[in-house]
């Protein structure tokens, strides 16, 4: 018996043997599926929808004041001609400013009727953090924009005053600001024929073009640059704001002499 069990055990070991005799004569040579290859990462790349050259300027700086002006003068679904001619100038300066289309801006200004002026006061303040001046500047042409026609109406009233609040400006100068609006146009006298003529300096028969001309000569000579830094300090009616007013009406009433 146990003669038995050694020729097994001997047995089993020369397999083995003979087994692993043929493995290093032929080793196995693992396939390219066999061996884990490296997985490249994908870089992920958000998309983003592709702006068009309107879309991209309604969110600059510029684009926003835009818009905040048009959203104003929209409120009360009224303009005049010197409120056209002061949105005008804005534009032609940020047009000559940022070397952009000033027709891009005026579609801007022309579709911000629906406009959530909040949104549009929290974008300029984001764009503004630490330029306090610059915040100052806009809603005291806010509210020349608002008192071009005579009438601050209770819309424009609010708009004002939503984007003074969100912008941060202190109560003094916002009191400042709606005060001396408010006291100039209680002020006001409007001019009669006599005295709109003697302003431009013209006599009886005079042309349209004559009279288009001395107004577009006093509208360049009046008319303050608002978003050059240099006119941040300067109070807007004490730098030709009321004497625009004045030359528009005198111009309003010239018109209907040429009509």
């Amino acid at each position: 018996m146990e003669l038995v069990l050694f020729l097994i055990a001997a047995g089993i070991i020369f397999y083995l043997y003979k087994t692993f005799q043929g493995y290093l004569s032929n080793p196995i040579v693992p396939t390219d599926r066999d061996i884990l290859q490296p997985q490249r990462q994908q870089d992920y790349v958000e998309e983003r929808p592709i702006l068009s050259p309107k879309e991209k300027l309604k969110r600059t700086e510029y684009g926003i004041i835009v818009s905040i002006l048009g959203r104003l003068s929209f409120a009360d679904d009224k303009s005049c001609m010197l409120e056209e001619r002061l949105v005008k100038g804005i534009i032609d300066d940020m047009a000559k400013d940022s070397d952009q289309p000033g027709e891009l801006y005026l579609e801007i200004y022309k579709e911000s009727r629906n406009d959530d002026i909040q949104e549009l006061a929290e974008l300029f303040a984001s764009e503004t953090i630490g330029q306090y001046k610059k915040r100052v500047k806009i809603v005291e042409f806010m509210f020349a924009l608002a008192y071009a026609d005579g009438n601050f109406s209770q819309e424009e009233e609010d708009s004002i005053i939503n984007v003074a609040a969100i912008l941060e400006i202190d109560n003094a100068d916002f009191n400042h600001l709606y005060d001396s609006f408010k006291a100039l146009n209680e002020e006001y006298v409007p001019l009669t024929k006599e005295e709109a003529m003697k302003l431009f300096g013209l006599n009886d028969g005079f042309t349209k073009e004559e009279l288009d001309s001395k107004y577009n000569d006093f509208f360049k000579q009046k008319r303050q640059n608002v978003i050059d830094p240099r006119n941040l300090g300067k109070p807007y009616n004490e730098s030709g704001g009321q004497d625009l007013r004045k030359i528009s009406e005198a111009y309003a009433v010239l018109l209907k002499e040429v009509d």
